[in-house]
């Protein structure tokens, strides 16, 4: 299964938030004269949405919305471990753990949290502190210690050697932590690998697993982490039958019910007074039901209120994601939320790109499309700035975005946000064979800005 063109595209506005940094919502962006916050952002998955998930790093937490996808804004002033908690239908709960380098220069990050970001920081800790992550993360001298040892080189090793390990079925060299992510099997061969090969850090190595829980292969530790090291990989035959087999999905089998009347309904246009009622939700046991709120602003804020009326003001434009946490006499909970869109009440009716501040991908590290991101013309969005994140790798280019051709690359569509003041313009990547016919590359992409994201295209060179 290959990243087709549309992978880019589904991504835009992470996309944009890694490449180009800036404050939002209308503040400074700092909570005091030399105390820049981070935005960190990512996608919470294993093998399907990490669906309205509690994200957190340190003591600041945040919710993931219907896709995965977590918006968190803080002070941060070291590297530390994020965590994140996805919940099951039937009330189980998988906990993952990923890692966030802290880069004073850099206030934008993207940090996915998925098993593979889990299983290799599990596999050093035990390899490294003879701990497991579980009893590591707890204890502040060998957490300190795990991630001040687990170097980027270290991380690109592992990495290295689980693309040989795991081929063909780990297609690119890519980080699962720092490159773009879909939760989608569909969409995204890493979210696919998520969904049939289980990664299981022991004593003696790193396991792999399929479905019904039998041992592929156990990789040991001084080979994983070591990229000149030999290995036998697992093979396309144990492979294929790993994929043959569906993953579990839990049953539901929860006694609350969650239901909610939002006032208005998305989208809408900012800023607006927005109120959502949760009284008519019940449980199977007697009793009454207590509400936690948390509600995600466009730039990562979170706000949180309890009772079953929960209302907000919502001032700057852009997605927002709201959940509720229910919790009846025995202790049984259920989570729900919805995914807001404001509008900017004053939309650019012409807006003017591209004149500088693009970030050009590399075609020889870009895994779909090769990609040109212009901003408006002294908008909000500022000029971007250089991204390294392994297999998305950007630079900055004075010059506006092509029209025609890209480093070889036909010219395939651009895809704009208006409200967002960002176009990201999609080119075909000589160095990657996606199977793709450009007229199939064009539709794909074309349907996931219009359809899936709501955007306009346009498949015509602009004027």
């Amino acid at each position: 299964m290959h990243l087709g063109p549309g992978f880019i595209t589904t991504t835009l506005l992470i996309t944009a938030l890694t490449a180009c940094s800036q404050p939002e919502g209308g503040g400074s962006g700092r909570s005091g004269a030399d105390d820049p916050l981070y935005r960190l952002t990512g996608t919470v998955a294993i093998g399907r949405p990490g669906a309205w998930s509690e994200v957190c790093i340190e003591a600041d937490c945040s919710r993931a919305n219907h896709v995965g996808v977590y918006r968190l804004l803080a002070e941060r002033r070291r590297s530390a471990l994020m965590h994140a908690t996805i919940e099951n239908a039937d009330q189980s709960t998988v906990n993952l753990t990923s890692l966030y380098r802290h880069q004073p220069a850099q206030t934008v990050s993207l940090i996915n949290i998925n098993p593979t970001t889990d299983a290799l920081l599990d596999s050093w800790s035990q390899y490294q502190q003879g701990e497991t992550l579980d009893d590591c993360s707890t204890n502040e001298t060998c957490r300190d210690a795990l991630i001040s040892s687990f170097t980027p080189a270290l991380q690109q090793a592992a990495q290295a050697q689980l693309q040989a390990w795991l081929a063909p079925e780990w297609e690119t060299a890519r980080s699962p932590y720092t490159d773009p992510y879909i939760a989608d099997p569909d969409l995204d061969w890493l979210d696919a690998l998520h969904d049939h090969v289980q990664l299981a850090a022991t004593p003696g190595g790193l396991s792999a697993l399929d479905n019904d829980a039998d041992t592929l292969a156990t990789l040991a530790y001084d080979t994983l982490f070591d990229d000149t090291a030999s290995l036998i990989p697992i093979g396309r035959d144990a492979l294929a039958n790993a994929f043959s087999i569906p993953p579990t999905i839990p049953t539901d089998n929860n006694p609350i019910s969650i239901d909610y009347q939002a006032t208005p309904s998305s989208p809408f246009t900012a800023p607006q007074d927005w109120q959502v009622d949760v009284s008519g939700s019940r449980s199977d046991i007697l009793g009454n039901l207590s509400f936690q709120h948390t509600l995600v602003s466009p730039d990562g804020r979170v706000s949180t209120g309890l009772g079953s009326l929960f209302s907000a003001t919502l001032t700057d434009p852009g997605p927002y994601t709201w959940t509720v946490v229910a919790t009846d006499s025995e202790g049984n909970q259920a989570t729900d939320g919805l995914a807001l869109q404001a509008n900017a009440s004053d939309v650019i009716s012409q807006p003017s790109f591209g004149a500088e501040g693009s970030c050009s991908t590399s075609p020889l590290t870009a895994n779909a499309s090769n990609i040109c991101i212009s901003t408006v013309d002294g908008g909000s969005l500022g000029a971007c700035v250089a991204d390294n994140s392994g297999s998305t790798q950007t630079r900055f280019s004075p010059a506006p975005c092509s029209p025609v051709s890209q480093q070889g690359g036909v010219f395939l569509g651009t895809c704009t946000s208006v409200l967002n003041q960002v176009r990201v313009y999609h080119y075909d990547n000589p160095r990657r064979n996606t199977g793709e016919t450009l007229t199939e590359q064009r539709t794909r992409l074309r349907n996931q800005c219009v359809n899936n994201l709501g955007r306009d295209w346009s498949g015509e060179p602009p004027a």
